[in-house]
């Protein structure tokens, strides 16, 4: 019995007769019953982050007046936003909005907006994002929110987050932060779920983690040492 169909299984994905396998298999070993227990943690953390954040009502658009409309600047709008759309193309990611998982640097000291990619395979990560992986706790509000933090298999440091357009998972590593899973954010409708859901990202977690999340002390102290 393997992590993954263990993890399906905590995530509601397996067929009746899958899922009745796996519970036994589980019940009757105690290893099997630690990643369970694990999963299951790894996914109330990520509902204890966010979910205060799905709760908040999402504002209702402001009426615009009505203006009278100069033909004139209308073609003109329209000319710059064809020349625009040739500008993005030039450096865009093929399918960057429509992809699940973007690989990339996390680029902690760009000041580019949120979510820009600024070349090919790379992923540019404005400055409050790196800031919140520095030194936010797991929980606090903000711009930038962060779900946990823990080690993964190769001894490093790893953080969960979500920002306005991107979420995602990042290692400390001896350049900076190294952005292992990202996926798009809704961001026009104000909210904070990772295209894929939140079982996605936490699913990424469950393959990373070694061990238990850092709680609250050990979160602090990785802080004060720079996540080194």
């Amino acid at each position: 019995m393997d992590e993954t169909r263990i993890i399906a299984w905590i995530d509601g994905e397996l067929t009746p007769e899958e899922a009745a396998e796996v519970e036994a298999a589980v019940a009757a070993d105690p290893a099997l019953t630690v990643i369970a227990d694990r999963h299951r943690r790894i996914r109330a953390r990520f509902a204890a982050a966010f979910t205060p954040l799905l709760d908040d009502p999402v504002p209702l658009p402001r009426r615009k007046p009505a203006q009278v409309v100069s033909l004139a600047a209308v073609r003109e709008e329209r000319a710059q936003a064809t020349e625009s759309k040739r500008n993005w193309r030039g450096w865009a990611w093929p399918g960057a909005v429509a992809a699940s998982l973007l690989v990339g640097v996390l680029a902690g000291h760009s000041n580019a907006p949120l979510g820009v990619p600024d070349r090919a395979g790379a992923l540019a990560l404005s400055a409050p994002v790196a800031q919140a992986l520095d030194r936010q706790t797991s929980g606090d509000l903000g711009t930038v929110n962060v779900a946990l933090s823990f080690k993964d298999h190769d001894g490093e440091l790893c953080r969960s987050f979500v920002a306005q357009y991107i979420g995602g998972v990042a290692c400390k590593t001896g350049g900076g932060w190294q952005l292992r899973y990202a996926a798009p954010v809704d961001g026009q409708r104000g909210d904070y779920r990772m295209a894929g859901g939140d079982a996605a990202s936490a699913k990424v977690v469950a393959t990373m983690i070694a061990g238990d999340p850092l709680d609250a002390a050990g979160e602090r102290k990785a802080i004060a040492a720079s996540w080194h």
